[in-house]
């Protein structure tokens, strides 16, 4: 029987080091939230604040950092502020954003 996975990674290669990324999965509410917060609609048409929405989900679902530092030491998820936010968008995007399932009629 499938399980539903409880965490998922990613990897990112940094000077030829891999750094290890890993989130918890989002509760429905959770990702329903993300999904929606992307876009605002006002005015004459939808606004665009998808970089800031997957931003804050990456920090929402951060558990946990391995082999990377600054120069005041380890990054851990209390010390996110220290992530290039092109980085967070991008794992959030790859993770929670461009998955696929396999249906079969």
């Amino acid at each position: 029987m499938a399980r539903l996975p409880k965490e998922r990674k990613a990897t990112v290669m940094l000077q030829g080091e891999e750094v290890l990324f890993t989130f918890r999965e989002p509760t429905n509410e959770e990702l329903n939230d993300f999904l929606t917060s992307r876009f605002e609609l006002k005015g004459k048409g939808p606004k665009d604040t998808s970089v800031a929405a997957r931003c804050d989900f990456f920090d929402l679902l951060l558990v946990k950092v391995e082999n990377l530092e600054d120069e005041q030491g380890e990054v851990t998820p209390e010390r996110k502020d220290r992530i290039p936010s092109n980085w967070k968008q991008d794992m959030i995007m790859q993770l929670f954003e461009a998955t696929e399932i396999n249906v079969k009629n």
